[in-house]
């Protein structure tokens, strides 16, 4: 039955959430993860203000809006694993994830793992890499990928900054039209041969965007390398969890790899980012037979017994029948 919440609270079922110490300078989830709080600083964490006191935790309930339908994810892939688990996200940020999914597993139904996660800022990636190492988890003898998602293998002009704020996609920047505009802005710079200079050198093109008008956030487009959704697939046979908040880049991303999915993928977590790329996505999924958990499009309040909650980037949580 599609948006079951009294189901799905039952996967947290005989789950102790995390209590103990956290460190200087940490936050912590009821899985135990730990995250730098300079990962949220963009959000208004203060770092010195978070961490070294004894913190008690407790399961994730709809307060949490879109993070319970994450945590939701993590613990259900977890208690469906065979064997050998693997779990796929894109647009990784600094690997949130990632790192919640792996200790879900661990906690929950323990067995050997592959992580492989996909994010395009440099600086992110970074992050994203600590983020393993913080919580005890090698990422070399994981897939940790510094490239964009795209429809494509081509280079992409892609946002280039604003760490942490998961704003990062190829969707808008790479549009046809985006590139239009940006050529002709670069060919009116006074300074066009040291930005053809950067642009060869480093595929910075010196523009800078806001993504959000509303939001502080800026970035850099810069040219990037990128990956189709079928070269991250490529290698695994079984895909127990397959993540994606990349920020309308779905759009492009994920309909010329729905047959791939419906091979390998046990579990889709997707998020939307609009009305019209909610709706599509959700017509393939249903068209290839996948059972949908979860079906909350973006912008909107829900009531129900267990509380109320809003969702911003939009939900399309889809179960494949076909694995055990």
């Amino acid at each position: 039955m599609t948006n079951d919440v009294a189901k799905m609270l039952t996967v947290f079922e005989g789950l102790d959430p995390f209590c103990g110490y956290v460190p200087k300078g940490f936050l912590v989830d009821f899985l135990g993860v730990l995250t730098d709080a300079k990962f949220r600083a963009v959000w208004g964490v203060d770092p010195a203000r978070e961490g070294g006191t004894e913190v008690a935790t407790t399961l994730p309930g709809l307060d949490g809006g879109e993070g319970f339908f994450e945590a939701f994810s993590w613990c259900a892939a977890a208690r469906d694993a065979r064997d050998q688990y693997t779990m796929i996200t894109l647009g990784a940020c600094y690997g949130l994830q990632a790192v919640a999914a792996y200790r879900a597993l661990q906690r929950l139904n323990p067995m050997p793992a592959k992580l492989v996660a996909v994010e395009g800022d440099p600086e992110n990636y970074a992050w994203l890499r600590q983020h393993f190492r913080d919580n005890g988890i090698d990422p070399d003898r994981h897939w940790l990928i510094n490239c964009a998602m795209s429809d494509s293998n081509e280079p992409v002009l892609y946002p280039v900054g604003a760490p942490g704020s998961g704003i990062n996609n190829c969707f808008s920047t790479n549009h046809r039209e985006s590139r239009r505009i940006y050529a002709e802005q670069l060919a009116q710079r006074p300074d066009i041969k040291d930005v053809v200079r950067n642009l060869i050198r480093s595929g910075c093109t010196g523009i800078e965007i806001k993504p959000f008008p509303n939001l502080a956030f800026s970035a850099d487009v810069k040219f990037v390398s990128a990956m189709t959704l079928a070269d991250v697939l490529g290698p695994f046979e079984r895909v127990d969890l397959l993540e994606s908040d990349i920020q309308m880049s779905e759009a492009v991303v994920f309909p010329p790899a729905m047959d791939l999915i419906r091979a390998r993928v046990k579990r889709v977590h997707l998020g939307t980012h609009g009305a019209e790329v909610h709706a599509a996505l959700l017509q393939q999924f249903l068209e290839l037979g996948f059972a949908i958990d979860c079906n909350y499009e973006p912008n909107t309040h829900h009531d129900t017994p267990w509380g109320s909650f809003d969702v911003n980037d939009g939900i399309i949580i889809a179960r494949n029948p076909t694995f055990c």
